[in-house]
Parts: structure tokens; C-alpha cells; sequence
């Protein structure tokens, strides 16, 4: 077992306690308002700074240490905690979370995502699947190939214009 606690940011202490309690990445992103790529970040660098192999590993040793030798401002949270958010299994409704995605909204179709300009309007950095997310790399090259293509013939044409 770890005999010091490694030097944690206050983000990685506030991870290792949500996943001590069985919290997933995305659960624990929606309770501290950042993205669930920065809570496994975090995650990640505590295990490389715990040298253990598993999540679960480095927010057991965490809280073991925190139960060994109590920091007054950080156990004192742990202490306070509302017992809703250890227990509640579904999220909080829509109208605390003003960024997330309806579950009644409809899915554009798929010519309709293919075809949209700009990236998705609303909604929190992040929250676009995987699939999203490569359309959304694919409709940014394409547009990039058009305005490449249309400003050389438009060059093209000044100079056909000019000789």
C-alpha cells in the first residue's frame, strides 16, 4: 500500500471519490459540469501517480488513505454528501442540467447530419458519439477541399481573365 498519498490535483481527488462510490465517467462529468474525456484524464493520471493498473484500485488506496489520515478539507465533503447522490441511479432532470440533450428529441437523419453546416448548435462540449464525431470530421474536410478547389479556380480564372 501507498504509505504517502501522491500529490493529487483537487480534480483528480474529486474523481478517485466519485468512482470509489461506483460512479461511471459520465456520471461523474455531469456532477462536476466538466467533460467525461477530462475525468478520465484525471483518472489516468492518478493511476500513473498510484502506479496501479485499475480505476478502482487507485479510489480504493485514495479513500483508504483519506480514512488513515483525514484532511480537514477534503473529508469534509465526504461527510456532508446528501445521500440522494450516492444512492441515485438516473440523472438529474433536464431542468438542472439546461446543456443536456432531451431523451425525446429526435436523431436528424442521416443526409440531414451529412449535409449540416457548422457543428452541432447547444449542448455540452463532448457530447457527440462516435459516429458524430467522424461525420463531423469528414463534412470539416470536405468544406475544406471545396473552398481549396473554388478559391484555384478562382485564381485560375483572374489569371486566364488578366493574359
Amino acid at each position: 500500500m501507498v504509505d504517502t498519498l501522491p500529490a493529487l490535483s483537487e480534480g483528480e481527488k474529486q474523481c478517485l471519490r466519485l468512482v470509489a462510490q461506483g460512479f461511471s465517467s459520465k456520471e461523474i462529468a455531469r456532477q462536476l459540469h466538466v467533460s467525461e474525456h477530462t475525468v478520465d484524464q484525471r483518472v489516468r493520471t492518478s493511476l500513473r501517480k498510484f502506479g496501479v493498473p485499475s480505476r478502482k484500485e487507485a479510489a480504493r488506496l485514495f479513500v483508504s488513505h483519506q480514512q488513515l489520515a483525514p484532511h480537514p478539507e477534503t473529508y469534509q465533503p465526504l461527510i456532508h454528501q446528501s445521500e440522494p447522490l450516492a444512492s441515485d441511479a438516473e440523472p438529474a432532470p433536464s431542468t438542472d442540467q439546461p446543456d443536456s440533450p432531451d431523451a425525446e428529441t429526435e436523431r436528424p437523419s442521416f443526409p440531414r447530419r451529412i449535409f449540416a453546416f457548422g457543428p452541432p448548435l447547444g449542448g455540452s462540449i463532448n457530447e457527440l458519439s462516435i459516429d458524430g464525431r467522424i461525420l463531423a470530421m469528414v463534412r470539416a474536410a470536405v468544406l475544406t477541399g471545396v473552398g481549396v478547389v473554388t478559391l484555384l479556380l478562382l485564381i485560375a480564372g483572374a489569371f486566364r481573365a488578366l493574359g
